[in-house]
């Protein structure tokens, strides 16, 4: 008789809660992907979504992440729908007296600024604009979510890139 408790389960764990994992995509939902678009002068270095880890690196001016995997949202929009994003800014270099940077253990001593969050209303949507969530950091804290069929680089996007603003005002 085979003992069945020295048998692998991990597969069977799998089985058993995989569809904890799926249970946020039900007919109600879907799954998009997203990316963010950032229209400041200050690189953004970790975002989150509703407390979930997302895209690195949005850089001053442009975008970051291209169709990250993904923010469960309604199939059908809904009043009254938001979404909490929190985002990090890059800190600096810990510097003396003198504005030098500060060395320990010869290297540079980082100083993370701290997290900042918004929660901001999912504008409506339809279901051909559930191609990916876009996140838009603004400038003076402000941040802006939609659903888009198109890309932030699309002409027609709004709003507008902030490389084609940048470029309009020169």
């Amino acid at each position: 008789m085979r003992n069945w408790t020295k048998v692998n389960s991990r597969p069977y764990k799998l089985i058993l809660v995989l569809p904890l994992f799926l249970a946020g995509c039900g007919e109600e939902n879907t799954a998009v992907s997203y990316l963010a678009v950032n229209h400041t002068e200050q690189s953004i270095v970790s975002i989150t979504i509703n407390g979930q880890g997302g895209i690195l690196n949005a850089p001053p001016m442009g975008g970051g992440g291209k169709d990250v995997c993904c923010v469960v949202v309604p199939k059908e929009w809904k009043p009254g729908l938001t979404v909490k994003i929190g985002w990090e800014n890059d800190g600096d270099w810990l510097r003396d007296k003198n504005g030098e940077p500060v060395l320990r253990d010869g290297k540079k001593v980082y100083v993370p600024v701290p997290w900042k969050f918004r929660t901001v209303p999912i504008p409506e949507y339809t279901a051909k604009q559930r191609q990916h969530f876009d996140i838009h950091f603004l400038p003076g804290d402000q941040v802006m979510v939609k659903l888009s069929d198109i890309l932030p680089w699309h002409p027609d996007y709004r709003p507008t890139y902030p490389i084609e603003k940048k470029a309009a005002s020169q």
